[in-house]
């Protein structure tokens, strides 16, 4: 009889904790489950967010390969609108702008192309992609004939890994401006920072045509 009291006890006892806590025992498990759930929702729908701008990308990248047909600039500016607006927290939106740059630079619209590079870069920290687009905005400004900013925006670029790249643009700002011997020093330290081993045919052809001159 003791044994039974003390489990009809038991069950008395369990019954007015769960009336006091029952309810907030359901909602806590409930919760969790439901944010198990929820978070498994969200990487799947961020996988297939990430999905989607891929292939895009994927589209306009293809579209950009002979920008010299309408159509194709029509697709890339098309599907460089849509990463922005709809993606524009990815890097594809970022690098569709550089593409719809080069859209603009193809129809001499180089204040719209140097406006939408600006914009990609005020959007980012990635150091690499903002060298790029420096780089970029520095070649636009040069075919413009700014030859001061131009030089200012290559000097912009502290990225090690852009150094040739740097190095060979200002040597063409200076060659523009009819200084040979900076575009030579310039043109120099850019084939020291290809490295051993490493060929850059068009940058040797301009330094070879410096030392003949």
């Amino acid at each position: 009889m003791s044994e039974l009291k003390t489990e009809e006890e038991q069950i008395e006892a369990f019954k007015t904790w769960w009336k006091k806590n029952g309810l907030v025992l359901v909602i806590v498990v409930a919760a969790a489950v439901g944010g198990y759930f929820g978070w498994q929702a969200w990487k799947t729908n961020q996988a297939n967010y990430i999905s989607e701008a891929s292939a895009l990308y994927q589209n306009l990248v293809q579209a950009s390969a002979d920008l010299s047909d309408e159509n194709n600039q029509k697709t890339v500016t098309f599907i460089a609108k849509q990463l922005s607006d709809e993606y524009g927290d990815t890097g594809y939106a970022m690098f569709g702008q550089l593409f719809l740059a080069r859209v603009d630079a193809e129809n001499g619209k180089y204040d719209e192309a140097i406006t939408a590079l600006d914009n990609a870069i005020s959007k980012t920290s990635e150091t690499s992609f903002i060298a790029i687009a420096d780089l970029r905005i520095a070649q636009l400004l040069l075919q413009k004939g700014d030859f001061s900013a131009a030089m200012a925006r290559a000097e912009k670029v502290s990225a090690e890994e852009f150094a040739v790249q740097k190095q060979e643009l200002i040597g063409d700002i200076f060659m523009q401006q009819g200084k040979r011997d900076e575009a030579r020093v310039a043109y120099q330290k850019a084939s020291e920072a290809i490295g051993t081993g490493v060929n850059h045919p068009l940058l040797e052809i301009k330094l070879k045509d410096l030392v003949k001159g």
